[in-house]
């Protein structure tokens, strides 16, 4: 993670009025001292979404998020924590002298973003001002590409001469930079343009920086396309065409509650999809689709759907592409375009009517390979359970435990075998080694074997998260949550850490951000912010020093959460004295041995109703 000095965090995060940020996307009104509306991130008709303005955290009491103004742009706009802090910092002004010790000098980066930036506008201004971009601009033309489509995306055209770009970058001093995005080569002293004759694609981060390129000639000639190599700017397999065009359409929509992305494969289908009214459309960069593009994807939204040829070859891509959904943790679904189409041909000749009903019309990826596994189960015995071998390891990569559970059932009742078993063998036994992954001769391999994870209701994880809370919030009661020990009970050992370290600061919260990025999950943020804006913020205000009533209510309230981490502690150590009893009478041993463990348990009793 790129660092930032605290004290510029801090100064970003008081510039930056949260119910200005929140409200460019949500309706807000004031209710008591919060305000509240329609959450921008699930679909809902009740407002349970409020911004604590003194504060400055939101939470949504219906879907759950939560955080800061950097949580909320990190939501909203799909970055990660140094990106949020850099767009807010743009937006209101703060300078940000970044240490990153993790990548390459800050003065080198923006040294080839610079590059990058100078080529597409240099590659624009060919295409549109000059005799070497007739013929591309007629290929657009050719393709259906408008001219408005074809500048929100930047597109440009390469001349044929061999050091057009290389002397544009060596003018203003970036020719070093252009050989390291790969947009020049070095020959001895000279330097000459790795893309020539091509209509250039300026390939976007989200938030709209060019950090590479792809290149298509104009003729039949070969390699069609070339991208730009790997950079210390780009990796072809986190990144995706067009996500800067899309993740506006796709945030937007999920305000209505249809949020969705589409996956194409080129870049061409993409743009002809985009000018058809499709906003949420992209594609990888020259591979095949990877978990990491659709993690990246995720962060605007879980409903990703992937266009496959309609033939047996784009039917067998699309069960390749259901592994990479399922370790990106996501189920995705499928359009199959009709033979002898592909998206953009497809949209150009049938329309966008026809490709939205396409869309409408798409497959869940695990129902198709659940229908094709008991086709295949219909045989004999060695086939059904070659097949349910197959649908196991495919479960074995579903984290989400209530989409496991659904899985698990369809498939059970498809296969027709026992429900029980298949979990048993998609659950227990995932640590084995096995050849490949769900395919037709053997298991998924190298999947860890992945903890659930722990529940959150009950009174002891509550009262984890709540201390952490109020410690955060209030650092005038760290002292005394840590003389409680509290800490020592906690069963999510790694969050009684955070508690701990926590009360050797007398830092605000507001200074606290990025080592609240570092240290807490995102869950574990919205958990924070609900203590932040919740109804708890009616009796735990910001103003204790000066309201003692609100002092002793916070007060009180860590005391009941020492209480109830301490009788959770306390009933867990009974248990194990049982058990413990309860082996030594199985095993017949002395009657002295006997004695002393029932007693044990009898003295941990009677300890505890003394303390209660």
């Amino acid at each position: 993670m790129g660092r930032f000095g605290d004290d510029k965090i801090e100064e970003v995060r008081s510039r930056a009025d949260i119910v200005e940020i929140a409200g460019a996307h949500v309706r807000l009104r004031r209710a008591g001292r919060n305000f509240v509306g329609l959450c921008p991130f699930h679909n809902e008709k009740t407002p349970s979404f409020s911004v604590n303005a003194e504060r400055g955290f939101f939470h949504c009491f219906g879907c759950g998020a939560g955080g800061s103004v950097f949580n909320f742009i990190m939501r909203v706009e799909g970055l990660t924590f140094p990106e949020a802090v850099r767009s807010l910092a743009r937006k209101y002004g703060v300078t940000l002298p970044e240490h990153d010790q993790s990548g390459p000098a800050a003065g080198e980066r923006e040294a080839m973003l610079k590059a990058s930036e100078v080529a597409a506008e240099f590659f624009a201004h060919v295409l549109w001002n000059s005799t070497d971009g007739a013929l591309a601009r007629d290929y657009l033309k050719s393709r259906g590409i408008s001219v408005e489509t074809a500048r929100a995306f930047m597109i440009g055209f390469a001349p044929s001469r061999p050091a057009s770009l290389a002397k544009a970058l060596e003018r203003r001093g970036l020719r070093d930079a252009g050989v390291k995005v790969g947009l020049v080569r070095k020959d001895g002293d000279a330097a000459y343009d790795m893309f020539r004759a091509r209509v250039m694609f300026p390939i976007r981060d989200a938030q709209g920086r060019v950090l590479a390129f792809g290149g298509r000639v104009l003729d039949a000639s070969l390699p069609k396309y070339i991208n730009s190599p790997e950079s210390p700017l780009y990796s072809k397999a986190r990144t995706l065409y067009g996500l800067f065009e899309a993740r506006q359409a796709i945030s937007s929509n999920a305000a209505a509650g249809k949020d969705r992305a589409i996956i194409v494969e080129g870049y061409f289908d993409v743009i002809a999809l985009w000018q058809a009214g499709f906003k949420e459309v992209l594609a990888g960069c020259g591979t095949a689709l990877t978990v990491e593009q659709l993690r990246v994807l995720s962060r605007y939204t879980k409903n990703v759907i992937a266009c496959f040829d309609g033939d047996a070859a784009g039917r067998k891509a699309s069960m390749r592409a259901l592994e990479i959904f399922l370790q990106a943790g996501l189920l995705g679904r499928g359009i199959f375009i009709p033979s002898g189409f592909d998206p953009d041909t497809f949209i150009r000749e049938r329309g966008a009517a026809a490709f939205a009903e396409l869309a409408d019309k798409s497959e869940l990826l695990v129902d198709y390979f659940l229908s094709e596994q008991a086709g295949e189960a219909r045989g004999s015995i060695a086939e059904r359970a070659r097949a349910a071998n197959r649908v196991a390891e495919m479960l074995k990569l579903v984290d989400d435990p209530f989409q496991f559970d659904l899985l698990a059932r369809k498939a059970a009742d498809l296969l027709s075998i026992g429900e029980e078993v298949l979990r048993k063998e998609a659950r227990g036994r995932q640590s084995r080694p096995t050849p490949s992954r769900f395919s037709r001769t053997g298991a998924a391999a190298g999947v860890e074997n992945r903890p659930a994870p722990p529940g959150g209701g009950d009174a002891g994880s509550k009262a984890e998260i709540g201390l952490v809370a109020i410690a955060l919030l209030h650092p005038e009661l760290r002292a005394e949550i840590a003389q409680s020990g509290a800490s020592a009970n906690f069963e999510e050992i790694r969050l009684g850490g955070v508690l701990a370290d926590l009360c050797r600061t007398d830092e605000a919260y507001t200074a606290l951000e990025q080592w609240i990025a570092e240290r807490l999950s995102p869950e574990e943020q919205s958990r924070i912010s609900e203590f932040a804006v919740g109804p708890l913020t009616d009796d735990i205000g910001d103003d204790t020093q000066k309201n003692p009533n609100e002092l002793e209510k916070c007060r009180a309230l860590v005391n009941d959460y020492v209480v109830a981490l301490d009788r959770r502690h306390r009933a867990h150590e009974l248990g194990r004295l049982r058990q413990s009893a309860a082996e030594v009478s199985a095993r017949e041993s002395e009657p002295g041995e006997a004695a002393a463990a029932a007693q044990a348990v009898i003295a941990h009793r009677r300890e505890g109703r003394g303390q209660g």
